[in-house]
């Protein structure tokens, strides 16, 4: 609405201004604000016109030109209209400008054609003045004060590095079991077994030296317990509830069978006998070879 309110006013001042111009007349444009004052960033209205010999060819600035210190935003040509007092061309160019300067001036061409160039006529300048109304002055006594006091953050678990970690070690692990994986399971194996030798060994020496030295009965009972539990660990047989004769057909050996017998007419009989520290001995020598038979086996077990 603004918009046409303007350009219609502007042909009309045209036409008053041009009235008594002839074809005599000396070429003479006229630019003018539509406003006599302006707003940064909002849009102002600038007119030019010139009255001129029909025969003449008149060009105005395009969208080209610099409107310095406005900036184009379009242009609207009007019609020639030519009467006997001349032709008249006019153009109304939209501008912006965002310049702070309180008063902004402008001056326009009009290029009149020849035969071998063109003549640049200009305008009287004309000028706007600003509206600070939409200015942010600057505040020259505002100062920035530094903040340098520190703020606690709270830590948070980095789940990548975790995951990350994980992997990694998972990695080194399967690496490890893929070249030695059979090597390291004989290693514990045997070590398993020469624990369990040791504490029979141990539990063993010590029921059969308390039987030898005080005579006691009860104590090589208990040894022979103790070892038919290690014979069952190690064969994975039911050493425990074996008879004499199931223990012999397990393990055939003169020696052995002899020092069972010779126990069992001890235990059953409760009658001590100077063969009971020997008996007890082949009993304990019989184990040792089951558990180094036992140790040869995995270590020859080939890797699957």
């Amino acid at each position: 609405m603004i918009r046409s309110v303007a350009l219609l006013f502007t042909l009309v001042l045209l036409n008053v201004l041009f009235q008594t111009e002839g074809f005599g007349q000396k070429i003479k444009p006229l630019g003018l604000f539509l406003t006599d004052s302006i707003e940064v960033g909002k849009p102002v209205y600038f007119s030019l016109s010139v009255r001129h010999n029909p025969n003449t060819e008149i060009f105005f600035p395009d969208t080209l030109y610099d409107f310095s210190p406005f900036e184009i935003i379009s242009k609207l040509a009007f019609s020639s209209s030519t009467d006997e007092r001349g032709s008249l061309d006019s153009a109304v160019y939209q501008l912006i400008s965002f310049d702070v300067e309180r008063a902004q001036t402008l001056s326009l061409p009009v290029y009149v054609f020849h035969k071998k160039d063109c003549t640049a006529v200009f305008t009287r300048p004309d000028s706007v003045f600003l509206i600070k109304s939409n200015v942010v002055e600057q505040v020259k006594t505002a100062k920035l004060k530094p903040e340098t006091s520190l703020l606690p953050l709270s830590s948070q678990f980095n789940f990548s590095i975790l995951l990350g970690s994980i992997a990694l070690i998972i990695g080194i692990v399967g690496s490890i079991y893929w070249v030695f994986g059979q090597d390291i399971y004989k290693q514990w194996q045997l070590i398993k077994l020469q624990r369990r030798h040791l504490e029979y060994v141990r539990s063993f020496n010590r029921l059969m030296r308390n039987a030898r030295e005080k005579n006691n009965i009860k104590d090589a009972e208990k040894a022979i317990i103790v070892w038919k539990n290690y014979l069952e660990r190690l064969e994975n047989k039911p050493f425990a509830t074996y008879t004499t004769r199931e223990i012999v057909d397990n393990m055939p050996d003169e020696a052995l069978a002899e020092a069972l017998k010779n126990m069992d007419s001890i235990i059953y009989g409760q009658v001590i006998s100077k063969n009971m520290a020997e008996s007890l001995e082949v009993l304990k020598s019989g184990a040792t070879r089951i558990y180094r038979n036992k140790r040869r086996f995995i270590l020859d077990r080939p890797v699957a």
